[in-house]
């Protein structure tokens, strides 16, 4: 785990360099929206990184990948997270006790979380350290309108991605020198965070 940051990278230059990099972020997208804890936006600032000038290329498929994968999500949480009698399935309790950071205490969590916010925590989500998963299963569960859930993502997830193929084209060359040395995943992180706001700041 020491050098995962160093060994994402490795792995998005593989995958820049051919013609399926942009499918690869799509299914692992899908996959960290419904069911798998994946690191799909390092991933895709890792593709970019290596690539700006499609960056608005992955961003697309980053969304789509997203936004099918919150309505497999969705799907899930509706049909197979709840028995009849509102308790949770075996499935559930799967879930809760095999993937990473999706319990039940964050899930009774971020039901407190619909309950306030409604639609908003959809814009919000892309924001916060939180699975999207968390939130498109919860969605299902919670029985929330499928089609204002798809907008709601749809808008909330494309807004990220796009918002960060911007900043990478604009800060792009000098995170990128970034990977060339052996770093700390904490000290490239805040780097390329101080970096990203300073442009934010001067472009907004």
């Amino acid at each position: 785990m020491k050098n995962w940051f160093k060994s994402l990278y490795t792995w998005g230059m593989q995958w820049a360099s051919t013609k399926w990099g942009a499918w690869a972020l799509f299914i692992c997208a899908f996959a960290d929206a419904s069911f798998l804890p994946l690191p799909t936006p390092m991933f895709f600032m890792a593709l970019t990184l290596l690539n700006t000038t499609r960056a608005y290329k992955y961003a697309l498929f980053g969304t789509m990948g997203t936004l099918t994968g919150a309505i497999a999500g969705y799907a899930i949480g509706h049909f197979v997270w709840l028995g009849a009698h509102g308790e949770f399935t075996s499935f559930a309790r799967f879930v809760f006790d095999n993937i990473p950071g999706f319990t039940e205490a964050v899930y009774q969590s971020i039901h407190i979380q619909f309950t306030k916010w409604g639609l908003g925590i959809l814009f919000l989500a892309p924001f916060i350290p939180v699975p999207y998963k968390l939130f498109s299963i919860s969605s299902g569960a919670f029985d929330m309108n499928i089609f204002i859930f798809a907008v709601g993502t749809l808008i909330g997830q494309g807004f990220r991605f796009y918002l960060l193929s911007f900043l990478i084209i604009k800060i792009g060359p000098g995170v990128k020198k970034l990977f060339e040395f052996n770093l700390k995943p904490v000290a490239i992180l805040a780097t390329a965070c101080i970096a990203i706001a300073f442009i934010a700041i001067k472009v907004f």
